[in-house]
């Protein structure tokens, strides 16, 4: 989302909705459900940017399996096995896999 933000400052507007990965399937289903749920009544209307940005069309929801979330490589602390797996899911190479003129 701040991406998004930040490209439109400089110009570059985003046509396409972003999508946003949820492992929780009962989120997606209140945030495609614009009525007022009693769960979240204790929640300040400003917190409500992801209905928001699905009702507008800026955002899309999608499941993701939790062990599939790759948000927890940021946000966890992972067992060695558990980041590589992510870390490879990403695309990032580990350092001593990298080749190149400077010797690394």
């Amino acid at each position: 989302m701040w991406l998004r933000f930040m490209l439109s400052d400089f110009g570059e507007e985003q046509v396409e909705a972003t999508s946003l990965l949820c492992d929780n399937i009962s989120a997606i289903a209140m945030s495609k459900n614009p009525v007022f749920h009693q769960k979240t009544r204790h929640i300040n209307r400003k917190y409500h940017f992801i209905r928001d940005g699905i009702q507008d069309g800026t955002l899309e929801l999608h499941y993701c399996r939790t062990d599939k979330q790759l948000a927890d490589m940021f946000t966890k602390a992972l067992p060695k096995d558990r980041f590589e797996y992510l870390r490879d899911a990403l695309g990032v190479k580990s350092a001593k896999h990298l080749e190149g003129s400077i010797g690394v």
